[in-house]
């Protein structure tokens, strides 16, 4: 398999969105392209030891929990085990990929299996991981109702003149009166422009709504608190 699918692939399964800012994930050291993995090598810490058990397997690509390289190198020499570790990896291009807390807090991840280990308990998170990106296109959703369709054209012409900015509609009946619902998904800074533009046109639109879209929570496993003795466990 190649490299880049299986670095794909193991991002499905624990996007390294989910690691703390402090933490050091993802693909470590990579051979030069491109680069096909025959042999996945599984470890929960790189040592020299194991980075010799790793070569004698023949290894493509070395799966370390912990991160071999956490703090950064200012050279690569034989002095200390970790450059050794970088240096041997890339003379026998070996790759080394590292997940640590992306793992802990994916479900099903590290800490649900440690907390299962312990009975039946429930367990909440402390700060639960969100995802890297909004659901749609943009970090706030204005929405208001048009009346005429003379009225339509000029906001919806006017709107799509925004940069970083999505347009919804869809017709509704208000007191028996047929209306149509605009939906904008937009940047911070279209907000600023659309509701400028709002402003200084307030004959055109009625029932003006703002939301704050969230990003939607991937995890809820890390860091987590548990409760012993509770009727059910979840991750």
């Amino acid at each position: 398999m190649d490299l880049k699918v299986l670095l794909s692939s193991l991002n499905d399964f624990a996007s390294l969105s989910l690691a703390e800012s402090w933490d050091n994930v993802g693909l470590l050291v990579e051979p030069s392209p491109p680069h096909t993995v025959n042999t996945l090598f599984l470890t929960n810490d790189l040592t020299e030891e194991v980075m010799e058990e790793a070569l004698q397997k023949k290894s493509d690509l070395i799966l370390s929990y912990h991160p071999p390289i956490f703090r950064p190198l200012t050279h690569i020499t034989w002095k200390t085990w970790k450059e050794r570790l970088v240096i041997q990896a890339l003379e026998n291009r070996v790759g080394i990929y590292s997940p640590h807390t992306a793992y802990d807090a994916a479900p099903q991840g590290v800490n649900s299996w440690l907390a299962k280990g312990l009975g039946v308990c429930t367990s909440r998170p402390i700060h639960p991981s969100k995802a890297a990106n909004y659901p749609t296109g943009g970090t706030h959703r204005v929405e208001f109702s048009v009346n005429s369709t003379q009225h339509l054209d000029k906001v919806i012409s006017a709107v799509k003149e925004i940069a970083n900015i999505s347009i919804t509609s869809f017709s509704t009946r208000t007191d028996d009166e047929e209306q149509t619902r605009i939906s904008l998904n937009c940047s911070q800074e279209a907000l600023l422009q659309v509701m400028a533009f709002l402003s200084q046109n307030r004959q055109f639109y009625q029932k003006t709504e703002i939301l704050l879209l969230e990003k939607s929570l991937q995890s809820e496993s890390w860091p987590c608190v548990l409760v012993l003795g509770a009727p059910c466990c979840r991750g």
